[in-house]
């Protein structure tokens, strides 16, 4: 069944809106020079201007050599070329931060007509200054009254504008001067400076070599310039395909999320959100950040092949809305449902950005789901009752050990069974064959001495356990009699987990350990070498007895032996099962034989449900705040006292809140969208909040347990690579998330 909303696939010519039109150098154009300069390091139109993150001081270098030029001439500057590595301070800037001027906002508006009209219509209800305030990030204009040198001053004009009905208010900082003066200086490594006459200078590279900017290699060339506030800030001149090599790695890293159709995904809501917010920041020079504000670029030193790979497979490719460019939004982790953007950005809409699910419809599941079986295994419980019959699978997969489980391993150890255990478990992990004759077994202190020993970890446990350690760790008189080297061995394997005391208390040292015993011990030992033969992998469709399986950058299909050891879960414990179901997306470890079938298949953590983004860290996630933590977090920005109460007011589509009310003890507020994000500083606002009282009844702390990080709307990217595991292709994706969308080739001069 079509996703909803299916993309109309006919690539065709877009009509390039004129912001997009690549421009001819020109005098009239104060930016002309600049132009020619990247040309010349062999970028094409339509170039994007990045601002990279200003400071007191930028370093430059180069992979080859250095040439600082003046744009308005071409020529050089300073020495050309330039050796090793130059500072750009900014000369007369400030030493330390710009103060900054505080001032209430009470509203933002798409139209900057609107918000003027109505910043006009507050100064005469209440007699206060204001500004209309353009906020680049969101496009939009805010209207802010006010003006203070902290936050508290405003306390009076809040509870004044809340009395008159006005809710939502913010306060927000900006810079209270712009300092006056300051001009570019160059610095060498020998301390050698130079003043240039000119206010913007250009770094190339020789030959075919990078720009460095602090470290980091940059494609086309770099403008350098002082900031309003001071600062210098470099800006990379380079092509919008360029540019995205640099952006889709580190927005969607591909040796994390390994798949091409993912990341084609990603490079085509890149290059459009890329396309319809250039100039986004032209007050200040530049068209887009390179930090999360924007999309996060990494310049030349983030590319990798891969990403590569999708942004030249999709070139020049952009999604649009009635022959425009969309806003192509992306969110990290959407906990399984996006959200309308109304409901997060509110003054924005758009029905290609409402709340979709990040899961497969039933019909697409039933599909590539599927249950493997093979013969049950027998029980094996050692003599404290732990059950270890995965610990047992395992080995039993590796060739660990040999014959059946069951009442067989619930006999005594003996000498030769363990040595044949160590030593078939050291020539798959690479470890010295254990020497001399075996070493006797009849008491568990004994025992452990003996298969440490065998595998070369006595040394572990002489360096990484201190002596006055011991007694804390076995607890109890019955090993204080014990040989130093069994109580060390027996301690040191307590220490890891991989033995447990029996239910009433104490190790039992002194008796003879069954040979099921030390099976998790042997489990742990041979992960640390990776001596198990295991191997990692999603599944993505399940056919009778054949599994498909993404590991890496590819797909595996990998048939069943006849009779494979299937773990499944209970919780976060492996559980032998003969029934194995598996859906679309689930992890999984397993093994398999010489003829390449899978001997043994387990079900890996965490289990939570079918959605295409359950794979990401922070798909579920809860944080304990406490009142006085979360009190000075909204107090920055609302003042609102002693906060008292949160109170969720409305829920989007996807369960994400979109109106918050905080009470506090001067007063209540309400925010909405992002704003409750913010406020609260939360990963996302997908989230349940809940109260704890004091004895007084009195908030003392709140619990937040929610789903997802980010905003939430637009693309999930870890949706989206869910999506590419159980098989859908980057067509099918966009369509998706970005519902009634159409894919259109750009007009891309040189491409």
């Amino acid at each position: 069944m079509p996703p909803r909303g299916a993309l109309s696939w006919a690539v065709v010519l877009l009509a390039v809106p004129a912001l997009l039109v690549p421009r001819a150098a020109s005098a009239a154009d104060p930016d002309a020079a600049f132009r020619r300069l990247a040309a010349a390091a062999g970028q094409r139109e339509p170039l994007l201007r990045i601002g990279l993150e200003p400071g007191h001081r930028v370093l430059l270098s180069s992979t080859t050599s250095l040439r600082i030029l003046d744009p308005a001439t071409g020529a050089p500057v300073w020495r050309d070329p330039l050796a090793g590595e130059i500072a750009v301070v900014a000369a007369g800037g400030p030493t330390g931060e710009v103060p900054t001027v505080y001032r209430v906002q009470v509203a933002a508006f798409a139209d900057e007509r609107a918000a003027r009209d109505e910043l006009a219509r507050l100064r005469a209800k209440y007699s206060v200054e204001g500004v209309v305030h353009h906020d680049a990030d969101r496009g939009n204009w805010r209207v802010r009254l006010g003006k203070a040198s902290d936050r508290l001053a405003l306390g009076p004009l809040v509870e004044r504008l809340r009395a008159g009905g006005v809710d939502g208010l913010w306060i927000a900082g900006e810079p209270a001067r712009e300092p006056a003066n300051v001009r570019l200086r160059l610095v060498d490594e020998s301390y050698e400076s130079l003043l240039p006459a000119t206010g913007r200078l250009v770094a190339v590279a020789t030959g075919s070599g990078r720009v460095k900017v602090d470290g980091t290699a940059y494609r086309g060339v770099i403008e350098l310039r002082v900031t309003a506030y001071g600062t210098v800030r470099a800006i990379n001149w380079l092509e919008l395909e360029q540019y995205l090599l640099g952006v889709v790695p580190v927005e969607m890293g591909p040796e994390v999320w390994p798949r091409l159709e993912a990341l084609r995904a990603q490079a085509v809501a890149a290059r459009t959100y890329a396309w319809r917010n250039r100039g986004q920041f032209l007050e200040e020079g530049f068209d887009q950040c390179a930090t999360p504000r924007c999309q996060v670029y990494g310049g030349a030193s983030a590319e990798h092949p891969l990403s590569d790979r999708a942004v030249a497979s999709t070139g020049g490719e952009i999604l649009t809305y009635e022959d425009e460019p969309i806003n192509a939004y992306f969110t990290s982790t959407c906990g399984g449902h996006t959200e309308a953007v109304s409901a997060v950005f509110p003054g924005e809409s758009a029905p290609y950005l409402s709340g979709v699910p990040c899961r497969a419809e039933a019909d697409a599941l039933s599909d590539h789901r599927g249950t493997i079986e093979a013969p049950p295994a027998e029980p094996v419980i050692d003599e404290t009752g732990r059950d270890v019959t995965a610990e047992w699978a395992l080995l039993r997969a590796a060739g660990v050990l040999e014959g059946a489980g069951g009442a067989a391993l619930s006999e005594p150890l003996d000498a030769a069974r363990l040595r044949a255990w160590t030593r078939a478990l050291a020539a798959l992990a690479g470890r010295p064959e254990p020497a001399g004759e075996a070493r006797p077994v009849d008491t568990l202190g004994r025992a452990a001495a003996a298969l440490l020993a065998d595998l070369g970890w006595q040394e572990r446990a002489e360096v990484l356990l201190h002596g006055d350690d011991l007694p804390a760790i076995l607890r109890g008189p019955e090993s204080a009699g014990l040989p130093a080297e069994q109580r060390r061995a027996l301690a040191y394997l307590a220490s890891l987990g991989t033995l447990t005391a029996h239910p009433e208390g104490g190790f039992r040292v002194d008796r003879p350990p069954t040979a099921a015993r030390l099976l998790p011990a042997l489990v742990r030992i041979g992960e640390a070498y990776d001596a198990l033969g295991l191997r990692s992998a999603a599944v993505a469709r399940v056919d009778e007895r054949q599994l498909t399986l993404v590991e890496g950058k590819g797909e595996r299909r990998v048939r069943l032996a006849d009779a494979p050891l299937l773990l499944g879960r209970v919780g976060e414990q492996p559980v032998p099962t003969a029934r194995l179901e598996l859906w679309p997306g689930d992890r999984v470890r397993y093994r398999v034989d010489g003829g390449g079938r899978a001997v043994y298949v387990e079900l890996l953590p965490p289990l939570r449900g079918t959605a295409d983004d359950r794979s990401s860290s922070y798909y579920s996630w809860e944080e304990r705040r406490t009142r006085r933590s979360l009190e000075r977090e909204i107090n920055r920005r609302v003042a609102i006292g002693r906060l008292e109460r949160l109170v969720v007011r409305e829920r989007g589509v996807s369960g994400r809140i979109t109106e918050l009310e905080v009470v506090g003890s001067k007063g209540s507020t309400r925010v909405r969208g992002f704003d409750v994000r913010r406020l609260l500083g939360l990963r996302e606002s997908l989230t349940v909040v809940e109260p704890q009282l004091d004895a007084r009844g009195r908030l003392e702390a709140v619990v937040f347990a929610g789903k997802g990080w980010g905003h939430g709307v637009g693309l999930c990217q870890v949706g989206s690579y869910g999506m590419a595991v159980r098989g859908a292709g980057y067509r099918e994706i966009l369509a998706h998330y970005y519902p009634g969308t159409t894919l259109k080739k750009a007009a891309v001069a040189g491409r």
